[in-house]
């Protein structure tokens, strides 16, 4: 039976996450210890590259202040350390970290390294915040290491001390390290991608203009061209370039769009990009969308498949007919009884004989060596392939996204901003359509219920919502009109969509006797999506 797990800090969500998590990985506070490297764990050799620079100076720097800071790699692995020499040192090699030391949740429980790596998040731990024993007498602050240019994890940063006192000033600190490391990882980039990334900054900082860059391993896109531009139009501007046939106008989703081209390096594009009509106004949240939520990121692959990336219900199968077209193959892998039959019986089939675009739906579903299959086949696709997976990914599902020519990675409803309003009132105005009633007045206070509920499935949840507050033809919209369900997070009553999602969790987990890491490999999804569902799901 799991340990009880105290609360990490009253009201603190991320520290209390982390110690669920801690226990679902069958931990106890005694048992977790930094752990050894697995056999041929990869090292992070472009990220050690890049952070040699910044990290040969800071043992000076830390001397005799009793901190001592940790460069680990993305699979939680220490690469070196900056130390004070002295105690805290000493200390902290008694306990197991030290250079090759893996400091994942997995193994030692929550902490800077692990934590930062899990939530892409910085943290603060204080002494008896941490799970593991070994780790109590230590303060700690960790954060992310994200390559600018793909927005990828690459790393993470932790800095540790003995005292809460000195912890004043760890965030500041290790932020400075990371975004130093981060220009470098720039900088070791290929010379075409990195002198493309400089000049899109470069374009995109003082003005407000609709710019598009596409190198060989980064698709960058400005707000203003991603406010008009749908997923399949990024596509299209992409295919342009790299069958370099850029031409001076093309016919877009908005209409036909005039094209500025600058090349870059000998492949790299810059576009700026004239819409027809009305230019849509300034964000004042700033001008620049690296690759990120909403936004496009094409890995090292050429090919011509795309992957779609997203939590539950963000629009992933939506986004992959836009990208297709109505005439798309649509393979839904959750349709089979297990992991072996959703590939011999429902992909490969479909890979082996195309009649077009295809989607393969919920790859997460998939066993690694599958995976593996899946990844080396779309290398040589001979069609547009479509792939969706969750948030998160594990390894192997990775392998088929980097494999893949393109990515488009979608937000949940709760962190669009504006754009969540204008998905909202499409929404009501598209279901008004269907049953023949004008589009109602929706009161603001709707809008931010349906974008702040904990919903279970979301958009699709959303939409299920929407259609039963216009079932009686309502003029107007109000926060009374919503049903429970979009105001508290419950378990879905018997027929919702997300009922059974709901059922194969609490079979799993009671399968696995609350392990909640073995729940998760036995759905077939990540450690993190199974928080999220259990959290939807009243379960935690």
């Amino acid at each position: 039976m799991p340990p009880l797990v105290r609360p990490a800090a009253p009201g603190d969500d991320q520290l209390g996450l982390s110690w669920h998590r801690s226990v679902s990985c069958g931990l106890t506070p005694d048992s977790a210890r930094p752990g050894a490297p697995e056999p041929g764990s990869a090292r992070a050799r472009r990220l050690d590259e890049a952070a040699r620079p910044v990290m040969d100076g800071l043992d000076d720097v830390l001397r005799d202040t009793g901190a001592s800071l940790l460069l680990a790699g993305r699979e939680g692995q220490v690469l070196r350390a900056a130390t004070d020499g002295a105690r805290l040192t000493r200390m902290l090699l008694r306990r197991g970290v030290d250079h090759g030391a893996m400091l994942t949740e997995d193994s030692v429980g929550n902490n800077g390294i692990g934590t930062a790596l899990e939530t892409r998040a910085g943290v603060f731990i204080r002494g008896e915040q941490h799970f593991a024993e070994v780790l109590r007498d230590f303060v700690c602050y960790g954060h992310p290491i994200v390559d600018p240019l793909t927005r990828r994890l690459v790393g993470a940063v932790n800095l540790a001390g003995l005292s809460d006192d000195a912890s004043r000033m760890f965030a500041p600190f290790v932020r400075k390290v990371v975004a130093d490391i981060e220009a470098r990882y720039v900088d070791t980039a290929r010379a075409d991608d990195r002198e493309l990334w400089h000049r899109f900054v470069e374009r995109t900082r003082s003005s407000d203009t609709a710019t598009c860059a596409f190198g060989d391993e980064v698709v960058l896109a400005s707000h203003s061209s991603l406010e008009r531009l749908a997923s399949h139009d990024i596509v299209t501007l992409r295919r342009m370039v790299e069958r370099d046939e850029v031409a001076d106008k093309v016919r877009l989703s908005v209409g036909e769009v005039r094209i500025s081209a600058q090349r870059v390096g000998r492949r790299g594009r810059l576009l700026d990009l004239a819409f027809p009509g009305r230019e849509p106004e300034p964000r004042p949240s700033g001008t620049v969308a690296a690759v990120g939520p909403s936004a496009f990121a094409a890995p090292t692959a050429t090919g011509s498949a795309h992957a779609v990336l997203g939590p539950a219900g963000s629009g992933r199968s939506t986004t992959a007919r836009a990208l297709t077209g109505p005439d798309a193959t649509h393979v839904r892998l959750a349709g089979a009884d297990d992991a072996v039959s959703a590939w011999r019986d429902l992909a490969v089939p479909a890979l082996r004989d195309p009649a077009g675009p295809l989607i393969l739906d919920d790859i997460d579903l998939l066993d690694d060596p599958d995976l593996r299959r899946l990844a080396a086949r779309l290398d040589r696709a001979a069609g547009l392939v479509v792939v969706t997976s969750r948030e998160n990914p594990r390894a192997a599902v990775t392998e088929v996204l980097d494999a893949c020519g393109a990515r488009t990675t979608l937000q949940p409803l709760h962190e669009r901003g504006h754009d969540g309003a204008e998905v909202i009132e499409s929404m009501v105005a598209e279901l008004s359509a269907e049953r023949g009633i004008s589009p109602p007045a929706v009161d603001p206070g709707v809008i931010d219920a349906l974008c702040t509920a904990d919903l279970p499935h979301g958009l699709v949840s959303v939409r299920s919502i929407l259609s039963e507050c216009l079932a009686g033809g309502p003029r107007r919209l109000g926060v009374d009109s919503l049903p429970l369900r979009a105001r508290s997070a419950r378990p879905p009553r018997s027929g919702e969509l997300a009922r059974g999602e709901y059922d194969a969790v609490v079979a799993a987990l009671a399968e696995c006797g609350g392990v909640r890491s073995r729940a998760a490999r036995r759905l077939g999804i990540s450690r993190t999506t199974l928080y999220a569902r259990m959290r939807e799901f009243g379960l935690t």
